[in-house]
């Protein structure tokens, strides 16, 4: 029984690791994307600004509710809902035609990400 903690701990240890690696690539991405985003929306530098503020500003903000609810939850079940709600954000955000769309698709998308 002792052996089977020691892995289950390592899958979770896992599972944590590849979350995190999800939000960096998405971070990245979406700073890569920047230039892209600006010609497709003839997004202004503001517009731009806020791309990056609004996915910050919810990570930040849901980083306390994500524990409470971690803890009221499970955190097996509220990692999988994160990353639902992450997908998701990530699939309909490239479908928006309008910068202010853009920025109110990615908010629940960041929120996903904070959380898982």
């Amino acid at each position: 029984m002792v052996e089977n903690m020691g892995n289950r701990r390592w899958w979770a240890a896992a599972a944590l690791a590849i979350s995190g690696v999800v939000i960096g690539i998405d971070a990245t991405v979406l700073s890569l994307a920047l230039p892209t985003l600006a010609t497709d929306l003839h997004a202004s530098t503001a517009q731009l600004q806020w791309f990056v503020d609004a996915y910050l500003l919810v990570l930040g903000a849901t980083m306390l509710p994500a524990g409470l609810l971690g803890d009221r939850f499970g955190r097996k079940r509220l990692l999988l809902a994160a990353l639902t709600l992450f997908g998701v954000g990530s699939l309909a955000s490239p479908h928006t035609r309008l910068a202010r769309s853009w920025v109110a698709g990615c908010s629940p998308h960041s929120g996903g990400a904070r959380c898982s």
